[in-house]
């Protein structure tokens, strides 16, 4: 959904005659009725709401559908898609418009539910244009974090995000991601909550991010113990699951109260879609395939890669 102040029908004239037939800007005005500053402007924000897109494709680059083909293989998993270049200098562009070709291709109708975790990489993805239009698609968070400081793990507003570019009905967890005792058992009566654990059970997409391993983590949120012995064997998390090297989940004080889906429900989700770019987070993307917890990954080749050289090595 593109939003913008500006008449999208006048944007698109601009931008076609600019773009696809070639006039200069002074040709546009001409055409247009408007003033060369005015074309300016229109072009500009034509790139800005995505409605113009530039791709700069890397020179020399790998066969990406080869790598495709060869990470698919190794992770067991149904989809692999490899955005050119380095995701993580470019604000996971290149991953947000993959998303959005995977999300489209699904063609979710009213009523489908769609569920998304925290993360930086989910965040980013986000406030992104070229999602799909998903009227009527209810979205929904996997994890608490109202108390959250770092916009990342806040999830009910990555929630808000997506369903405001894609149309979407938004759905909120009004709670922290490890609540009190007594505030969890008020939870299992609340009525809000119920609504959000009910739509877990029918979910038919998972988009998440891949943490990286635990004792490499930059951000992490509040509620997980920074010094916790048992869990630096962590290579990475998903939903708030850590697991260990060979997909083994990782307990840690409080883990059992955690605001998230069970491992055996994500499992259950018909198409876990899993974001990750960085090669720091090559043996967690690994791990995760192993634990059976996404089904499709997106991610950037010099990550591919990485995984792939894991291997090797």
């Amino acid at each position: 959904m593109l939003e913008s102040h500006m008449d999208p029908q006048l944007l698109h004239r601009a931008a076609t005659a600019y773009y696809l037939d070639d006039l200069r800007q002074a040709e546009v005005a001409e055409r247009l009725g408007v003033s060369r500053p005015t074309v300016s402007k229109l072009l500009t924000e034509a790139r800005r709401i995505g409605m113009v897109r530039f791709e700069v494709l890397d020179v020399g680059g790998p066969d990406v559908s080869d790598l495709e083909r060869r990470l698919r293989g190794l992770l067991g998993i149904d989809e692999v898609r490899i955005a050119p270049g380095d995701q993580t200098q470019r604000e996971y562009r290149g991953i947000g418009d993959l998303l959005g070709e995977v999300l489209r291709g699904l063609e979710l109708t009213r009523g489908d539910v769609l569920l998304i975790s925290s993360g930086k990489t989910t965040h980013a993805v986000s406030r992104m244009p070229g999602m799909p239009e998903l009227r009527g698609v209810i979205i929904a968070p996997t994890v608490g974090g109202q108390q959250e400081s770092d916009p990342a793990f806040q999830t009910n507003e990555t929630v808000r995000n997506l369903a405001t570019r894609t149309g979407a009905v938004p759905r909120f967890i009004f709670a922290p991601a490890l609540p009190s005792p007594s505030l969890w058992r008020s939870l299992q009566a609340d009525p809000s909550f119920v609504e959000i654990t009910d739509l877990w059970t029918r979910a038919e997409v998972l988009v998440t991010g891949i943490g990286s391993p635990y004792g490499r983590r930059e951000s992490l949120t509040s509620v997980v113990p920074r010094e916790d012995a048992g869990l630096r064997g962590a290579v990475g998390d998903l939903c708030l699951h850590f697991f260990d090297a060979e997909g083994k989940e990782v307990l840690y004080p409080g883990s059992d109260r955690l605001v998230r889906p069970s491992v055996e429900l994500l499992r259950s989700i018909p198409t876990s879609i899993a974001l990750a770019a960085g090669g720091e987070k090559a043996p967690s993307i690994r791990a995760g395939a192993k634990a059976g917890l996404f089904t499709t990954l997106i991610t950037d080749v010099p990550t591919a890669q990485e995984v792939l050289s894991l291997v090797d090595d």
